[in-house]
């Protein structure tokens, strides 16, 4: 007798496993892009801490892309905007090696070695267009690292281009060493970042001063230079400091440095275009 209860207990668990877990759906693909991280306008707050390094000497290794990169801030109105701003610099930074990425304009100016500001005539369509692309603000505020990758690819392509991404994160940091090589070769790399820090620095004949800068919320960036200090107390070593330099897309600061050693990075790739 005991068995039999056993035996109908058995089946009705099974069965209500069954029918129940009929009953419970996967989470659709919305449900999944919602849980995704998603990056937005994130300002810039005030200067929230500042050191000093004193020493007797310093060893240097700094280098940029060739004339720097573009570095907007003007999302036109558009809100949670970061993504697809991120994404017209790269478009307007890769303009300089191949012509009518942006219809009509050059984004740089080759007797100043320099690139051009935003254009509303220009750029701003581009913006527009990415904000599409991206799918900014479709279920939920601004985009995912899936939708910028992808509609970043998709711009290129209907551009005539090809474009591919390389892996250059490492856990939570950033991979000094594959940036280097890329911006030696006049490449770019996007950034993800959740709320931390970015830094400027002023030099003095015996000392430098950083200052830190906390952005508030998720962001995208851009990187396209690269900066390596190490400091020396007459022979005793001080440390070393180790940045790529951004494009913030914020009004102020608009240029600033990334510290690989801080561990707010979800992705980064080098952005490579043919």
């Amino acid at each position: 007798m005991k068995k039999i209860v056993w035996l109908l207990i058995a089946i009705f668990v099974v069965s209500s496993v069954m029918v129940f877990g009929a009953m419970a759906p996967a989470p659709s693909q919305t449900e999944a892009e919602e849980a995704e991280t998603r990056y937005f306008d994130a300002p810039a707050l005030s200067t929230i801490a500042s050191q000093d390094i004193y020493y007797t000497t310093r060893s240097v290794s700094k280098g940029e892309t060739d004339g720097g990169a573009p570095y907007y801030c003007d999302n036109n109105g558009l809100a949670n905007c970061c993504g697809p701003l991120a994404g017209t610099e790269a478009v307007a930074f890769y303009d300089k090696y191949f012509p009518n990425l942006i219809a009509g304009w050059n984004s740089y100016y080759p007797d100043l070695g320099i690139y051009r500001l935003q254009s509303e005539q220009y750029t701003y369509p581009v913006l527009h267009t990415l904000y599409d692309l991206m799918k900014c603000n479709v279920n939920g505020g601004g985009v995912t690292e899936a939708s910028f990758l992808d509609g970043l690819k998709t711009y290129f392509n209907d551009q005539g281009y090809s474009v591919s991404y390389k892996n250059v994160a490492w856990g939570n940091y950033l991979d000094y060493t594959p940036c280097v090589d890329a911006m030696k070769q006049n490449k770019i790399v996007v950034l993800f970042v959740t709320p931390g820090p970015l830094y400027e620095f002023s030099q003095y004949s015996d000392h430098d001063t950083f200052y830190e800068t906390n952005i508030s919320g998720s962001h995208i960036m851009i990187a396209y230079g690269y900066l390596q200090m190490t400091y020396y107390n007459g022979g005793t070593y001080l440390g070393t400091k180790t940045y790529v330099k951004v494009a913030t897309g914020l009004p102020t600061p608009r240029t600033a440095y990334y510290n690989v050693l801080t561990n707010n990075l979800d992705a980064a790739y080098v952005i490579d275009v043919a």
